[in-house]
């Protein structure tokens, strides 16, 4: 794998962590991917877009549940055999109240403005639409402009009109992965960049989550459930 970036900053959010199959690596893999989708219970039918999709492979995953996924990135480069709109995360191309899921996997952390992001991914979702968000978050007392505490993303979460649900801890599987990309590549400085360098990590002491919120104003029909 090259592991360089067209703007020299690091890799960590890029959706370009990916083995030769277009498995992202990122922690937990698809397997945390797919506990996260349960969580927000998207269902077949049920209107989904994955932001920051990289190359595509948790589209696939909920396309082969049933459900209507589409990926959306920045970044044009690569071959995805998927429903793919070129687009900015906090700009997306959907009308309001039109989504029923928005699925973020390690998207937020690494925008530059965190409340509008949000603010935007309510816009598109309908009553009772879910954020299922995957990020890495700061387990010390204070976070960085990069890492938010869990209070903070709760928060900023809030403020975008937005119910957080579920807030799962995954940091081992953060752990995990850290330790395996060491192993690999000899350090993180490719994979962060110089700013989310290691001092930042260290004084931050991230942990992983996984983060259920929903929009207000509307329920699951129980019928879908059955």
């Amino acid at each position: 794998m090259r592991l360089t970036t067209r703007n020299g900053k690091g890799l960590y959010g890029s959706g370009r962590l990916a083995d030769v199959e277009g498995a992202p690596l990122r922690p937990g893999g698809l397997a945390l991917t797919e506990e996260l989708i349960g969580l927000a219970e998207f269902w077949p039918g049920d209107r989904v877009v994955d932001v920051g999709c990289g190359l595509g492979a948790s589209t696939q995953l909920l396309i082969r549940r049933g459900v209507a996924a589409v990926g959306v990135d920045v970044d044009v480069h690569g071959e995805r055999a998927i429903p793919f709109v070129a687009a900015d995360a906090a700009e997306l191309p959907f009308t309001d109240w039109s989504l029923d899921g928005v699925l973020a996997e390690c998207v937020l952390s690494v925008l530059p403005d965190r409340p509008g992001t949000l603010a935007e991914w309510a816009r598109v979702l309908r009553a009772g639409g879910r954020l299922a968000l995957s990020d890495v978050y700061s387990r010390a007392g204070a976070g960085t402009a990069r890492i938010g505490t869990r209070e903070a993303l709760s928060e900023a979460i809030s403020a975008a009109g937005l119910c957080v649900e579920r807030f799962e801890d995954r940091s081992e599987a953060l752990k995990r992965w850290v330790a395996e990309f060491i192993f690999r590549y000899g350090s993180l400085d490719t994979l962060c960049g110089e700013d989310l360098g290691r001092s930042v990590l260290r004084l931050s002491r991230p942990g992983y989550c996984l983060i259920v919120a929903r929009k207000a104003g509307g329920r699951l029909d129980e019928a879908r459930r059955g």
